[in-house]
């Protein structure tokens, strides 16, 4: 590290005589010299960026005294050593006074001396700012702690404290003496058990009522000597939050009884749905079985008496009844899967969902065929999981699609917005729409409003977009009219 030394001297000569010697010394060393006052107020203003200050005593255009009242007053920790063979003893002891470092007598034996007091100077000013530190980091402690700190005197009078303390006590920022609270005439009470140094004792303060604000605090104190003088140090801890505990555990198992009430409530209402479900299965999974035995009968008979009109007919009725019972049991399992999966929920682009479900659809003829227009800003951010919220708009995009009237192309229009916490996205389209009726029991497993024939489908799509959407908590829902069309929505939180 490079050694920055100021040398203020009017004598040129003695000048090169103490570079000559500090630069023997210190290999790494940079010199200003400063011969005049313009110099030296330049140095001043940039403001004494050295680690030592060399001055003459006198010097043509001031002294050693007023260098180092002004060098002290702007910089105090800044070392600073007199150099001079003018001087005189009562000199160096006002120059002391005023926080001389060190006092070198300049003669041509003592230019070695210099470069030791330099030294000298340098240590006791790095031990000095090392103990400032350490004084510093203390304090800040102290002041920055989570605990009261306080020392008292053995009378009860508050001699120091520290903010938390002070806080804990109501903030008074006053003198520590004049300080009054119901804690510290507890403390006093409990000093005559601290009868000799090193004694300890520990005490437990409850002070106002639990319902009224009121705190519970834990003090330890000590006798100790400082300065030849017994005191008491203490710290004091706010344990408020753990003297409730035992209140706050009754009350969270009173809760914990209460949801497994409520689980309970809720498992019936499952176990019931799940019949209900159960029944709803059994039946839409029957039908298309026994349509599909009814035409293996028909193929059967037809073959034995010879009768092969119908039998490419039949074959290929067996063959599409299949297909959607294919098509049943693959969302059935995936209304079951989104019941029990783990969806991790992250940070979405409603945008980019709505362009992959468009995506997802090209390859149907009535989609291509619709006219679909979007306003859905880019900067719409929800909280879901990617897979199912892709599915879900791709659902309602697809019905939006299928259920218009006879030679009617579908009009589509998709837009997003955001409601406070959370975003909403409306599927807004010219079909044949619903009456009010419906709307309580659309969202459904099987529920179908229409024959298979008019508008073929499963009746579990709309099921599977309702359960997705309240598994990445959001909600779902529906306004529509008969022959008006319907607007279906979607709420997540929004990102």
């Amino acid at each position: 590290m490079t050694l920055n030394i100021l040398l203020l001297d009017d004598n040129p000569d003695d000048r090169a005589l103490s570079r000559r010697e500090l630069e023997k010394h210190f290999q790494d060393t940079q010199i200003q010299e400063v011969g005049d006052r313009a110099g030296f107020d330049r140095q001043v203003e940039a403001g004494l960026d050295f680690d030592i200050i060399i001055t003459d005593f006198q010097m043509r255009w001031t002294t050693g005294l007023d260098v180092l009242r002004q060098v002290k007053t702007l910089e105090p920790q800044l070392p600073v050593i007199m150099f001079t063979a003018t001087g005189t003893q009562e000199i160096a002891v006002e120059a002391m006074k005023l926080g001389l470092d060190d006092y070198v007598i300049k003669s041509p034996r003592h230019y070695a001396r210099l470069p030791v007091a330099v030294r000298t100077c340098l240590d006791r000013s790095e031990i000095r700012a090392r103990a400032i530190r350490s004084e510093t980091r203390l304090a800040s402690l102290l002041e920055n702690i989570q605990l009261g700190v306080f020392r008292m005197s053995l009378e009860g009078r508050l001699e120091e404290c520290n903010r938390a303390l002070r806080n804990m006590l109501g903030g008074d920022q006053g003198e520590p003496s004049a300080i009054r609270h119901p804690l510290l005439d507890r403390v006093v009470e409990s000093l005559p058990a601290l009868k000799v140094p090193f004694d300890t004792t520990e005490l437990q303060a409850k002070i106002g009522e639990d319902d009224a604000g009121g705190k519970f605090y834990v003090v330890k104190l000590v006798r100790v000597k400082v300065n030849g003088h017994d005191a008491i140090d203490g710290i004091v801890e706010d344990a408020t939050s753990l003297h409730q505990a035992g209140a706050e555990i009754h009350r969270l198992n009173a809760e914990l009884e209460r949801r497994i009430v409520e689980r309970t409530r809720q498992l019936q209402e499952a176990n019931e749905a799940l019949e209900t479900f159960g029944f709803s299965v059994s039946h839409d999974l029957r039908e298309p079985l026994r349509t599909i035995q009814g035409y293996a009968d028909a193929l059967r008979q037809d073959i034995q008496s010879g009768n092969d009109k119908q039998i490419v007919s039949y074959a290929e009725r067996i063959d599409a009844i299949t297909k959607r019972v294919d098509l049943m049991v693959s969302e059935l399992f995936e209304f079951a899967r989104l019941s029990r999966a783990e969806l991790a929920a992250e940070v979405i682009s409603l945008r980019e969902a709505v362009t992959d479900a468009q995506a997802a659809l090209q390859s149907e003829p009535g989609y291509r065929q619709a006219s679909i227009q979007m306003n859905v800003p880019d900067s719409l951010l929800v909280k879901a999981y990617r897979p199912v919220l892709v599915q879900a708009l791709t659902n309602l995009l697809s019905n939006a699609v299928k259920f218009v009237r006879p030679e009617t192309h579908a009009s589509i229009n998709v837009l997003a917005k955001s409601a406070g916490s959370t975003v909403r996205v409306e599927v807004q389209d010219n079909g044949i729409g619903m009456d009010k009726a419906a709307l309580e029991r659309i969202f459904n497993v099987f529920e179908r409003l229409h024959g298979e024939e008019e508008y073929p489908g499963t009746g579990i799509g709309l099921a599977i977009v309702k359960k997705g959407v309240e598994r990445m908590n959001g909600t779902v829902g529906v306004q529509s009219a008969p022959g008006v069309g319907s607007t279906f929505w979607i709420e997540l939180p929004s990102a």
